[in-house]
């Protein structure tokens, strides 16, 4: 995420999972985040809002390293 200053701005708190939560992959979590070029925080912001994970379809093949 970018700031209003053109700034980059950093993850410095996330949300902690409640106690008795079972599908942590659903939950969506939220963080603070700080500006690292004018120090400006955001409270509050979505942090595990992504887009859920792919489902494999087993048909992929394996990619080899040109080191090997």
């Amino acid at each position: 995420m970018i700031c209003e200053c053109g700034g980059v701005l950093d993850v410095i708190r996330v949300e902690e999972y409640p106690e008795n939560i079972k599908d942590k992959i659903s939950y969506k979590r939220l963080c603070d985040v700080e500006c690292l070029k004018c120090g400006k925080q955001i409270l509050s912001q979505p942090y595990d809002w992504g887009k859920p994970m792919n489902v494999a379809k087993g048909n992929m093949k394996k990619v080899y390293s040109t080191d090997e």
